[in-house]
């Protein structure tokens, strides 16, 4: 037999640490580590990696939402045409986008939904070109007011 360097493993303190385990015998095998001195660690649970995502509110409530936020940009001088064949028609570069799951099955359920309901056909690229053109915009014109800015400086 090899030698082993590993010390003999005692069954009394093993059978001792499951019985005080209260049917949790982890406790047996991976012992808790002492306790450090210094600064408490952060608890990561309220600071979540992902961006929230709300749920859709009624057709009614998101109305109301809108005529009571006064920080939407209007987009009443937005000439949708030209958005469209930007969009559309134009010659684009390849570039990558990086979103979480999250991003992506609401995105997805979007396309589908102006799909099925709608009968409008759309891509991701479209609606983050679209997103992006109205980014743009709104910092040229609205500057430290706008979007980009707000998020940023928050």
């Amino acid at each position: 037999m090899a030698n082993s360097k590993r010390p003999p493993v005692d069954i009394d303190d093993l059978t001792n640490s499951l019985r005080e385990s209260s049917g949790k015998g982890i406790g047996a095998f991976f012992p808790t580590p002492p306790q450090r001195e210094g600064p408490a660690p952060v608890d990561t649970a309220h600071f979540p990696t992902q961006p929230h995502i709300a749920p859709r509110a009624e057709p009614e409530k998101r109305k109301q939402a809108r005529r009571d936020d006064v920080t939407t940009s209007v987009r009443h001088d937005v000439n949708y045409r030209a958005r469209k064949e930007i969009i559309e028609e134009t010659e684009s570069h390849n570039s990558s986008l990086r979103i979480t799951n999250e991003e992506k099955y609401a995105v997805k359920d979007l396309i589908d939904e102006l799909e099925r309901k709608y009968k409008v056909r759309t891509s991701l690229n479209e609606i983050a070109r679209l997103g992006l053109l109205y980014i743009i915009e709104d910092f040229k014109t609205e500057r430290l007011e706008s979007l980009i800015m707000k998020v940023k400086k928050s």
